[in-house]
C-alpha cells in the first residue's frame, strides 16, 4: 500500500498527494512489523515532508494517541513508535481477516 501511494508521485505533483499523517502511521507500522525503529526523520521522509513539518503532524498524532515518542538509551535520536492503539488500528485496517 505505501508503494502504490508512492507511485502515484510519477504522474501526479507531490503537493497534490499530501497524506503525511497516513503516511506516517503507514511506514512506522511497516518498519515496526520489520522489527526496526523509525526516528522523526525517516518518518518524515517517509511522508514527503520537511523534518519540522513532520514533527507536527508526529505532535497531532501523538495527541490523536496513535504514535508515541521513544528515545534511545543514549538519548541521541527520538524515534517514533505506534502507541498500542495506533498499533491495533493499523493492524485492523491493513489485516481485516486476522
Amino acid at each position: 500500500m505505501y508503494d502504490d501511494r508512492q507511485r502515484r508521485r510519477d504522474f501526479v505533483p507531490a503537493e497534490l498527494l499530501t497524506d503525511p499523517a497516513w503516511d506516517i502511521l503507514l511506514w512506522v507500522f511497516i518498519e515496526t512489523e520489520h522489527g526496526r525503529r523509525v526516528t522523526s526523520l525517516e518518518a518524515a521522509v517517509a511522508a514527503g515532508v520537511t523534518n519540522d513539518i513532520g514533527l507536527r503532524w508526529i505532535s497531532a498524532l501523538r495527541k490523536a494517541g496513535l504514535v508515541m515518542p521513544w528515545w534511545a538509551d543514549d538519548d541521541s535520536d527520538a524515534y517514533v513508535m505506534l502507541s498500542d492503539t495506533g498499533y491495533r488500528g493499523m493492524q485492523r485496517y491493513l489485516q481485516p481477516d486476522a
